[in-house]
């Protein structure tokens, strides 16, 4: 099990943020690879020669957060994480675990289907990131949600956690 910390080391914090920024990055140029892939199809997607620019840097950015991801959840199993605050409702303890569960796996398993889908131009790879994508903006949607929602509604402090290490 992962010691509990006072605070978030400088590494983890800017792991944090570089795969935030990644994900933006996906995220709103998604449209790229999609509109490619829909055109000319999976199985010659990634053997053809004229690839635009966004879509090269769709695959290069998803093999950089499947790399971070492995240094972020590294560095959690080493160096472990803060505690929730302890006046904390068990019941958004449970639900803020399960949320960072899921999305550190839906951050590690959308990379490895992109993957498979562009490099082993497996179909049903291609289906699984299309529905991990889906899994991935709802739980980083609530992640944000409820990021707020201790910052501007229990007025905890616990968002400062991800802005300076502790």
């Amino acid at each position: 099990m992962a010691p509990v910390t006072s605070g978030y080391t400088r590494i983890q914090i800017i792991l944090h943020w570089a795969i935030a920024l990644l994900i933006l990055f996906q995220f709103v140029g998604s449209e790229a690879i999609e509109g490619f892939v829909s055109d000319i199809g999976i199985t010659t997607a990634s053997s053809s020669e004229t690839i635009p620019l966004l879509v090269r840097a769709h695959v290069i950015a998803g093999l950089l957060t499947f790399a971070l991801m492995l240094a972020r959840v590294s560095m959690r199993f080493l160096k472990g994480a803060p505690a929730l605050p302890k006046d904390e409702d068990p019941k958004l303890k449970m639900a803020a675990h399960a949320t960072h569960g899921i999305l550190y796996l839906a951050l590690l398993l959308t990379p490895i289907s992109g993957a498979l889908a562009w490099f082993g131009q497996i179909e049903l790879a291609d289906t699984a990131h299309l529905v991990l994508k889906t899994v991935l903006i709802l739980f980083v949607g609530l992640h944000i949600a409820a990021a707020l929602y201790h910052q501007f509604v229990l007025k905890n402090g616990l968002i400062k956690r991800m802005m300076k290490a502790g």
